[in-house]
C-alpha cells in the first residue's frame, strides 16, 4: 500500500509541474513562443530531412525543428515546452537517483528551473533542451548495459556514447547558459503578433495597458489609427518620438525584430519596394535566416507586383509546411478563392503607376512617388503629411498638403499645422481664409499665441489645455540630435 501511495504521489508532483510549467509560458510568454515559429520554417520534403545528418546532435535539431511548428496554435507551444522540460526534469532525477536517493528531486528541479530559464531567450533552440535530454538518456542506457555485464556492456556503451553525440550533441553552448523572462519584451511582442493576427481590438488594448511608451509600441499605435483612417486624429494622444513613430530605422544598429516590423507600414502603404527591402533583411539577420512570416510576406508582395513566377517560389515552400499549406494552396495563381483576389485588386490599386530609383532613407521621396502614382491613397497622404509634422518641416507639410490634400478638409491636426505656416509668414486674414480652417481653431490659435507670449514661452501653464496639440508639440518636443 505504501508503495501504491508514494507512486500516486509522485504521479500528482509530476502532473502539478506539468501544470506549473505549462501556465508558465501559456500566461507569462505566449508571444515569445509564437515569434519563434514565425521565424523558422520547417519543411516536409526529403532534401531538408536528409540535411539535418550533416549537422551536429542531427536528431536533436530535428525533433525540435519539428516541435517548434507547434508553437503556431494557442496553446501549443505551452504544451510542447511543457512536456520537453519535465521529460529533462525525469531523465535528470533518474540519473541522480541511485546516488542520493529521493533527494534526487532537488537537483531535478533545479535543472528544470535552468532550463525553462535558458528557454526564455528568442536565440535558444528548442533543441537545445532535447539534446540534454538526448545525451542524459543515452548515459542512463550506458549504466544499465554496465551493470547488466561489464565484459559486454563497456563496449556497447561506447559504442552508445559515440552515436548518441552524433545524434544528440551534448547540449548548446553557444548561446547564454542562463536566462530570464524578459517581460518588457514579451509585451512589444504582444504587440507585433497581434498585429500579425489582425486582433485590432486586442492591440488597442494592449497599448492603453503600456507603461513605457517605446518607438516600436508607437509605431504600432500609428499603424493601427491609419488602417482605421484615424492616424491624424490621434497622432498626438499618444507619446511621439519624433518621426520613428512612423517609420521603424532600418540601419545597421537595428534589431531583427525592428526590421521585421519596419515592413508592415511599407507593405500597409503599397511601397512593394520597400517591403520586401525590410523582409529580406530582417530575415538575413534573424538568429535562423529564415521564418514562416517572412516567406509569407515575400509570396504577398510578389503576387501583388504581378510576378507570379517569384511568388511560386515562396509559396511552393509554404506548401510543405504543416500550418501554412491551406495559406499558400488559396493564393496559387489559378486556384486563388474570391476574396484572395479582391484583396490582391485592392492592394495593387496602391501600386505606384511608374518606377524610380531612390534612398531607403528618404522616407518623404518614397510617399510622395506612391501618391504622385495613386493620389486616392489617402493612407500614404496621411503618413506624408504626419511626417513632415512630427520632423516639424511646416514648409514641406505646407507644400505637400497643398499638392495632395486640398481637396480634403483638414482635419484638427492639419489645422493646426497649417496655421503655424501662415503665421510664420504672416498671411493675411483672407488667405488664412482660404484654407479652411475651422473657426474654433482659429479661435483657440489665438488663445493660445496670448498665453504662450504671456508666459515667456515656459509650457508649464498651457500643458493642462494644449498639451495634446501639434502647437504644443512644435513649441515643446525635443527632437533626437538637437
Amino acid at each position: 500500500m505504501k508503495a501504491c501511495k508514494r507512486k500516486y504521489i509522485e504521479w500528482g508532483v509530476v502532473g502539478i509541474g506539468a501544470l506549473a510549467l505549462f501556465l508558465f509560458f501559456f500566461r507569462m510568454l505566449p508571444y515569445h513562443l509564437f515569434h519563434r515559429e514565425q521565424t523558422q520554417l520547417f519543411l516536409f520534403t526529403a532534401e531538408t530531412l536528409a540535411g539535418y545528418l550533416s549537422h551536429p546532435a542531427a536528431l536533436a535539431c530535428l525533433a525540435g525543428d519539428f516541435l517548434t511548428q507547434f508553437f503556431y496554435y494557442e496553446g501549443g507551444g505551452p504544451a510542447v515546452m511543457a512536456g520537453v522540460l519535465l521529460l529533462w526534469g525525469i531523465v535528470m532525477f533518474r540519473l541522480l537517483f541511485p546516488y542520493i536517493g529521493r533527494w534526487a528531486w532537488l537537483p531535478a528541479v533545479l535543472a528544470v528551473l535552468w532550463e525553462t530559464g535558458r528557454q526564455c531567450g528568442l536565440a535558444y533552440p528548442l533543441s537545445g533542451t532535447i539534446s540534454l535530454i538526448g545525451i542524459g538518456g543515452v548515459l542512463l542506457l550506458c549504466r544499465s548495459c554496465v551493470r547488466r555485464s561489464w565484459k559486454s556492456g563497456l563496449p556497447v556503451s561506447v559504442l552508445a556514447l559515440l552515436l548518441g553525440y552524433w545524434l544528440f550533441g551534448c547540449g548548446n553552448w553557444s548561446s547564454k547558459w542562463y536566462n530570464t523572462p524578459n517581460l518588457g519584451r514579451e509585451r512589444l511582442l504582444a504587440l507585433d503578433s497581434e498585429m500579425y493576427f489582425g486582433r485590432w481590438e486586442k492591440v488597442r488594448k494592449l497599448l492603453a495597458e503600456e507603461e513605457y511608451r517605446s518607438p516600436f509600441a508607437t509605431y504600432y499605435y500609428n499603424l493601427l489609427n491609419a488602417q482605421q483612417r484615424q492616424l491624424s486624429d490621434k497622432l498626438m494622444d499618444y507619446y511621439q518620438p519624433a518621426v520613428q513613430g512612423l517609420f521603424l530605422p532600418v540601419a545597421p544598429g537595428s534589431t531583427y525584430l525592428t526590421i521585421y516590423a519596419a515592413n508592415e507600414v511599407w507593405f500597409a502603404l503599397g511601397d512593394m519596394t520597400m517591403a520586401e527591402h525590410a523582409t529580406i533583411l530582417g530575415m538575413i539577420f534573424s538568429s535562423r535566416h529564415t521564418g514562416a512570416r517572412a516567406v509569407k510576406r515575400l509570396a504577398e508582395i510578389n503576387l501583388i507586383n504581378g510576378d507570379e513566377a517569384a511568388a511560386m517560389k515562396y509559396l511552393r515552400l509554404l506548401q510543405k509546411t504543416m500550418c501554412y499549406r491551406d495559406w499558400a494552396e488559396r493564393r496559387m495563381p489559378g486556384r486563388q478563392t474570391p476574396d484572395i483576389r479582391q484583396w490582391l485588386e485592392r492592394k495593387q490599386q496602391q501600386l505606384p503607376a511608374t518606377d524610380t530609383l531612390r534612398s531607403a532613407a528618404d522616407v518623404q521621396l518614397s510617399l510622395r512617388h506612391l501618391l504622385r502614382g495613386n493620389p486616392g491613397n489617402e493612407m500614404a497622404c496621411d503618413y506624408l503629411l504626419c511626417f513632415d509634422l512630427l520632423n516639424k518641416d511646416i514648409g514641406a507639410f505646407a507644400r505637400d498638403y497643398q499638392e495632395f490634400a486640398t481637396n480634403r478638409i483638414p482635419s484638427r491636426l492639419y489645422a493646426e499645422g497649417l496655421l503655424i505656416y501662415l503665421a510664420g509668414n504672416k498671411s493675411p486674414l483672407d488667405e488664412v481664409r482660404k484654407w479652411n480652417i475651422p473657426p474654433q481653431v482659429l479661435d483657440e490659435f489665438g488663445d493660445y499665441t496670448r498665453l504662450y507670449e504671456a508666459n515667456g514661452g515656459n509650457g508649464a501653464p498651457l500643458q493642462a489645455k494644449y498639451g495634446k496639440t501639434y502647437w504644443f508639440y512644435f513649441h515643446y518636443a525635443t527632437m533626437k540630435g538637437k
